[in-house]
């Protein structure tokens, strides 16, 4: 089968259903302040003046954008089909992200893989979001909250007809030329469910308001470079019930032939991933067990696409092999009408292969390749983590009014990696010799056994219908990862190879790295009208992080890039060392809502308003965490009338004026960006317009990182972005 053949068989078939009992897309609901469900409908809802969306009317085709509503998130923006989220500071590597119960490891020493990247928005049903503080059930091995995905529920037929039903949607977003559509169709009987999701989107490089960098040939000077993608995702669902039993079987494949990244020095040339996902559980009455056991495959490939081609001496391949397996078994006891026992146990392998080939010669000049071959790079040599772990999480309501859950939970988290090597023993260093920088890592002691433990407390009092208070707590642990450890080189090329940052800077690991645990408290109170008209709340936390995994200029007695000039360089790219220090995350989120005008003709007006603060501190070096995002502040106008949902939004951003000296981090300035949307949702159709950054400002993303969309690579140069674009999709329900 082509590849053209291969991406759009998701577009010739199927669609999406979800069960009619759950809310309209993108619609928030709190089952307690420090939780947010996140439901995603795709059909009308039976809700009185709900407006059902398909997640592609506000999204396109990224995941992270439906969360981008939420108070203390952002995304630190990657490929067109890839992002990393940050929850009220804690980055992508310090939170648990989970797929329908799975944490998909990132295979790749640029971070291009992250587990929400293998799901696009129609393959979801509801997502939880955990901001501060996380039940322990929800994983471990993690300082920060959570993201739990969750595809929609199987569905069964109530009578003896069986029942066939789905969803076709696309879109369209005019800069960058973006587009794609998605499609999934579903059969049922009272007893099985089959269903099958399938999603392709693609977009060329976008361009912002206006030239933000000097012209090249081919790059105009207002052309965002290195934006363009191809992504594709398909699963089939089996489910299957009878009596108290139910088996739950998904099957996953992602296919992405190319994805570009403006903040990074490498692109993704192919990213293929096969995952299988087998869910039982038996309802006792008196409780419930479940089992669930996976594997997952992925082949991830980077060298240059051609944006970065341009002016390139030699290629960069770069090859990553990824095994992920576990079992996890879990045992929910209703012990009495106010009491419920939740434990579980679980085991969690990963497997992480990382070779670079010799580069291949782009020009006439004979030396061009000296440095990068003959031989292959080891860079991880079947790195290896394995988590064994077990919990036990206590839910008891004391009163109508009053609730609390407690859990503990140990991880056994157990590293290895095998003997590595450089292309040439000239510049990297002979593997045979001891005292060598590939010698001194093989001889060393590579394994090492992580015990982490984890606590949290949530207590949850409402008084009334109007008020709510909710108190969390947590003590959790996180062990460093494979890159952290493993990345063995000082010489410049390689460590500008290692960095899931964005900043252009290089990187080397440290065997030595201990465990980061952080001391959370988060409180939230929320208020509502009586008639849900008004809306407040307020959520303020602090986190204190022991053994916090931080970097520092690498020292001299490494070599290679680690000179003496590197450790007071106040400009330019620079070269780091992952350190264990001590650091601080405090904040607050809030959102609101008021009624302006209700209205037999001219229909119902809302104004809302959501914003957050966070500052990090690094205690150990007296400076400002990395990426910490500026005050936001958002805006919105809303007219529900009839079939139409109207949105008038401004989101304000303060200047980034904080930033983290060690990495020479860039500033960027305050800025104010203005959306106009409408939403149509009536029967089976649903569809949008969406008229963004509407007074084409050109603005610059505190979190977009350092421009390394182009040659040559200049530090200091955020990522701008996208200037003004018309958005338009269109769903069918049948």
């Amino acid at each position: 089968m082509n590849l053209k053949r291969r991406l759009y068989l998701a577009m010739g078939i199927g669609v999406l259903a979800m069960g009619a009992q759950e809310a309209p897309a993108g619609d928030l609901e709190e089952s307690t302040p420090l939780v947010v469900e996140v439901h995603v409908q795709n059909r009308p809802s039976s809700t009185p003046g709900g407006q059902t969306l398909h997640p592609e009317l506000t999204t396109g085709g990224n995941t992270l954008d439906i969360l981008k509503q939420l108070p203390g998130f952002a995304a630190l923006r990657g490929g067109g089909a890839s992002g990393l989220p940050v929850l009220d500071g804690f980055a992508a590597s310090d939170i648990v992200q989970t797929v329908d119960g799975i944490r998909t490891p990132t295979a790749c020493a640029n971070g291009m893989n992250p587990p929400l990247s293998y799901v696009s928005p129609n393959q979801i049903g509801q997502i939880h979001v955990y901001p501060t503080v996380a039940p322990v059930s929800v994983g471990g091995n993690a300082m920060g909250g959570a993201i739990a995905v969750e595809s929609p529920k199987a569905l069964f037929a109530s009578g003896q007809n069986p029942v066939v039903g789905g969803r076709v949607g696309s879109f369209y977003q005019s800069n960058g030329n973006i587009h794609g559509g998605s499609a999934a169709i579903y059969a049922a009987t009272r007893t099985t469910y089959v269903r099958y999701d399938g999603a392709v989107s693609a977009g060329s490089d976008y361009r912002a308001a206006a030239p933000f960098k000097p012209t090249i040939p081919g790059i105009p000077g207002n052309i965002v470079g290195s934006t363009q993608y191809l992504s594709s995702n398909q699963s089939l669902q089996l489910a299957y019930k009878s009596g108290a039993n139910f088996l739950d079987l998904h099957l996953n494949y992602q296919y992405i032939p190319y994805q570009a990244f403006p903040n990074a020095r490498m692109d993704m040339t192919k990213n293929e991933s096969v995952g299988i996902n087998l869910h039982f559980t038996h309802d006792y009455g008196w409780g419930k067990w479940s089992i669930r056991a996976y594997q997952e495959h992925i082949l991830h490939r980077m060298n240059f696409l051609a944006d970065k081609m341009i002016g390139a001496s030699m290629d960069m391949p770069m090859q990553t092999n990824a095994v992920h397996n576990g079992l996890r078994s879990e045992l929910r006891l209703n012990l009495d009408p106010e009491d419920t026992l939740e434990v579980g146990a679980g085991y969690d392998h990963e497997d992480l292969d990382d070779r670079w080939p010799p580069a291949r010669n782009l020009t006439s000049m004979p030396m061009a390749m000296q440095s990068m071959g003959p031989l292959t790079f080891v860079n991880l040599n079947h790195a290896r983590q394995d988590d064994y772990h077990v919990y036990a999480q206590w839910h008891r309501d004391w009163s109508a009014h009053w609730s609390s859950l407690v859990g503990l939970r140990g991880d056994f988290v157990e590293q290895g990696t095998g003997p590595v090597q450089g292309y040439n023993a000239m510049m990297y260093g002979n593997p045979d010799l001891a005292t060598s920088q590939p010698g001194v890592f093989n001889a060393a002691h590579r394994r090492e056994l992580f015990a982490l433990g984890s606590l949290s407390f949530v207590t949850d009092y409402r008084p009334n219908a109007q008020w709510e208070l909710e108190l969390g707590l947590s003590r959790r642990s996180q062990a460093p990862g494979l890159y952290e450890r493993y990345a063995w080189s000082s010489q410049a090329m390689a460590m500008l190879m290692n960095g899931w940052f964005g900043d252009g800077n290089g990187y080397i690991g440290n065997l030595a790295l201990q465990p980061q645990t952080a001391n959370t408290a988060s409180l939230s109170l929320q208020w509502r009208s009586a008639n849900k008209g008004w809306e407040l709340r307020i959520q303020p936390h602090y986190s204190y992080i022991e053994h916090y995994i931080g970097v520092q200029r690498c020292p001299v007695t490494l070599g290679g890039a680690c000179t003496p000039a590197n450790l007071t360089a106040t400009s330019g790219f620079v070269y780091l060392q992952f350190q264990n220090q001590r650091a601080a995350l405090y904040g607050v989120d809030f959102r609101a809502r008021m009624p302006v005008l209700h209205h037999s003709t001219a229909g119902d007006w809302d104004l809302e308003t959501a914003g957050s603060y966070t500052r990090g501190d690094n205690l150990a070096l007296h400076t400002p965490l990395y990426e910490i995002a500026p005050p936001t502040l958002r805006l919105a106008l809303v007219q529900h009338w009839g079939a139409f949902t109207n949105r008038m939004e401004e989101t304000l951003v303060a200047a980034q004026n904080r930033v983290d000296p060690t990495r020479n981090e860039p500033r960027t300035g305050a800025y104010a960006l203005l959306d106009l949307a409408t939403e149509y949702g009536r029967g089976p159709w649903q569809a949008s317009l969406r008229l963004q950054n509407l007074l084409n400002r050109l603005y610059f993303d505190p979190l977009g990182s350092t421009y390394l969309g182009q040659r040559p690579f200049m530090a200091g140069t955020p990522v701008p972005g996208p200037g003004r674009s018309v958005q338009l999709a269109v769903s069918y329900t049948f």
